[in-house]
């Protein structure tokens, strides 16, 4: 009887175990392509004498080094860079702001706003993303954007990224502002 008793809760303890005690497995396949489907392409201003755009050669990122700011002027680079959509469905996009210096200071004081549009094909602007400055002399600090919705952009076609610089009658020459901004894909 002992016997039977210790068989039966060995059997209980052992069935309780093996309900407890699971594993899952998962199994993913990573696969490279040489160029994404949505990348950044060259637009009008994107030449060495307007926005001197570099763009990396499978278009995942650009500098714009040749953005120009001038006392009391209001810039604009209508395609400082375009972003394509080479695929045969549309993807969403946006905007995203990852960094700006400096953040603070005399510097900035020289600014009024840096604003970057996405214009969709037509013409329209989609999103509006501005950087402004608030506060004045030393204690100027740019107000960065929050993060756009995404946008829809269609497939096999080409928006653009225009920049808008509005500076202070008082701006000096020689003041560099480096921007660091994502453009976010949805596959």
């Amino acid at each position: 009887m002992k016997l039977v008793t210790l068989l039966l809760t060995s059997m209980l303890i052992a069935t309780a175990s093996a309900t407890v005690y699971f594993g899952l497995t998962m199994k993913a396949t990573v696969t490279t392509t040489a160029v994404p489907v949505v990348q950044f392409v060259t637009g009008d201003d994107s030449g060495s004498s307007a926005a001197d755009a570099v763009i990396s050669g499978d278009g995942t990122w650009v500098s714009l080094n040749g953005l120009k700011a001038y006392p009391n002027v209001t810039l604009t680079y209508e395609q400082a860079v375009n972003v394509s959509n080479t695929d045969g469905t549309a993807h969403s996009i946006k905007l995203t702001h990852s960094s700006i210096s400096p953040a603070s200071g005399w510097d900035v004081a020289n600014f009024t706003s840096i604003t970057f549009k996405l214009v969709n094909a037509a013409g329209s602007t989609v999103a509006t993303y501005a950087y402004t400055v608030s506060g004045t002399g030393a204690s100027s600090t740019w107000t960065t954007p929050s993060s756009a919705t995404y946008y829809s952009l269609p497939n096999n076609t080409e928006w653009t990224i225009r920049v808008e610089i509005v500076t202070k009658p008082s701006a000096t020459g020689g003041v560099v502002i480096n921007i660091e901004m994502k453009l976010d894909v949805q596959q």
